[in-house]
């Protein structure tokens, strides 16, 4: 493990993956498994996938609480990070703004 990643706390690591984990999750559910259930008469897709991104949701909003709670990440990085999980694609601006708070500590 090289230094710069050593000096950058745990929770902010943790985050910037669980901002991936979560928004492909999400994507995953929305363009792939719900059309699957609705025009190919394949509710499995989402008795499968629908659990995964839930786990995922509970999991980076644990992570995301906690980041806040230390002050790792500022209030309203936090908010959009929150926000853009409900959004499909927009996972992708929240781990380049978790990425960009990552970069200070480095």
């Amino acid at each position: 493990m090289s230094q710069s990643t050593k000096s950058v706390p745990w929770t902010l690591r943790h985050l910037r993956l669980m901002t991936i984990l979560e928004s492909g999750s999400l994507i995953a559910l929305v363009c792939i498994a719900m059309p699957l259930k609705y025009f190919a008469d394949m509710p499995e897709a989402v008795s499968l996938v629908g659990p995964i991104h839930g786990a995922f949701f509970l999991w980076m909003c644990g992570i995301l609480f906690l980041t806040l709670i230390r002050k790792y990440l500022p209030l309203h990085y936090g908010a959009f990070v929150f926000v853009a999980a409900f959004v499909p694609f927009a996972g992708i601006g929240s781990h380049m703004l978790v990425r960009k708070a990552v970069s200070r500590y480095a």
